[in-house]
């Protein structure tokens, strides 16, 4: 029960503060608290701490020269804070690894939590700094250049900056699994695994977004947008 309200306090503070910075919406909120408790619980502070690394970092850059991004919200369907289907699609397959190792103890299940947190973080950071990029993208499947923050779309950046995420994430990693189990040849092992697979998660991601995600041409401007109204029309 004492994991259970200490890990609801914390979470409470940290997303009243994503509230306020206006990177969550109400619905968001609820979930991120719902999420943020459940991960204390199973996972402690190791986990939990992964979780915000993500979260926080991802906020930040979503803030970071925002005028400069204010284009994206003519492509992408949602835009602004996250809401509640954002939170669990970010964070709703590490919860799941949070209770296996609560239940197993099996190391891999750490992996594989850090794994999803590096994939969400490595796409984050990529979409957020990628679009910043002065040179124009090239699609992740054909090489030909395409628009700016469409899905599917890569830069050296954007590539540069998923590559950090991951290592963000794997680091964070690194040291929570150093003090708890002590330095071994398997922190190296479970670090290099955890940034590998968190950057090939993000490409993935760019390969579903370049081939699964809706697109459509609008018939006032031109664009290719992901709404499926723009100017009005649809």
């Amino acid at each position: 029960m004492s994991n259970v309200l200490l890990g609801l306090f914390f979470s409470i503070i940290i997303a009243c503060g994503a509230l306020v910075k206006k990177s969550l919406t109400i619905s968001g909120f609820i979930a991120a608290i719902i999420l943020g408790t459940s991960v204390f619980y199973f996972g402690g502070v190791f986990l939990s701490a992964i979780m915000v690394a993500f979260f926080v970092s991802s906020g930040i850059l979503s803030k970071f020269n925002k005028h400069s991004k204010a284009f994206t919200k003519d492509i992408h369907e949602k835009t602004g804070g996250r809401d509640y289907a954002q939170v669990l699609a970010n964070g709703g397959t590490g919860l799941a690894f949070s209770a296996l190792w609560f239940y197993t103890k099996n190391p891999l299940c750490l992996v594989a939590y850090a794994v999803s947190f590096a994939a969400a973080t490595s796409d984050t950071w990529a979409s957020e700094v990628g679009v910043l990029s002065k040179a124009e993208p090239i699609s992740v499947l054909s090489f030909k250049k395409v628009e700016k923050g469409v899905s599917g779309a890569i830069s050296l950046l954007g590539t540069f900056s998923a590559i950090l995420g991951a290592g963000f994430i794997a680091t964070t990693f690194l040291i929570g699994y150093i003090m708890l189990f002590g330095y071994n040849i398997k922190a190296i092992i479970y670090f290099a695994a955890v940034a590998v697979f968190g950057f090939s998660g993000c490409i993935l991601d760019s390969i579903l977004g370049a081939t699964l995600q809706g697109k459509y041409s609008c018939e006032v401007c031109g664009k290719l947008t992901e709404k499926r109204i723009h100017h009005n029309r649809k």
